[in-house]
């Protein structure tokens, strides 16, 4: 199976009526690898950032995350694992995992 039909049979799949707005896989150095049709168009620096989060945990707490220049508020996570991200007065939440494999 390709990544992208990973992406788009299983995390874009809807599950008791809830599917993801959005789904991607990009490795370590910004390349994508898969994702949805409307996935944000990102910059190289704000995928740094994130990558930085997961080797040092609490780095974006301070500013926030971006991700196709979009802020999101950085809310509970699993250090070096999970980043959780929020926007501010909307429901929308954003999940970003590390993968398991080096």
């Amino acid at each position: 199976m390709s990544w992208q039909a990973y992406v788009d049979d299983h995390l874009m799949c809807e599950i008791e009526g809830n599917h993801l707005s959005a789904a991607a896989i990009i490795a370590h150095d910004g390349s994508v690898w898969a994702q949805s049709a409307n996935f944000p168009q990102f910059k190289p620096e704000e995928i740094n950032a994130i990558m930085n989060d997961f080797n040092e945990p609490g780095t974006l707490a301070p500013t926030g995350l971006h991700l196709g220049g979009t802020k999101y508020m950085v809310i509970q996570g699993e250090a070096g694992a999970v980043i959780r991200g929020k926007k501010v007065m909307d429901p929308e939440v954003l999940l970003l995992r590390r993968p398991i494999w080096p």
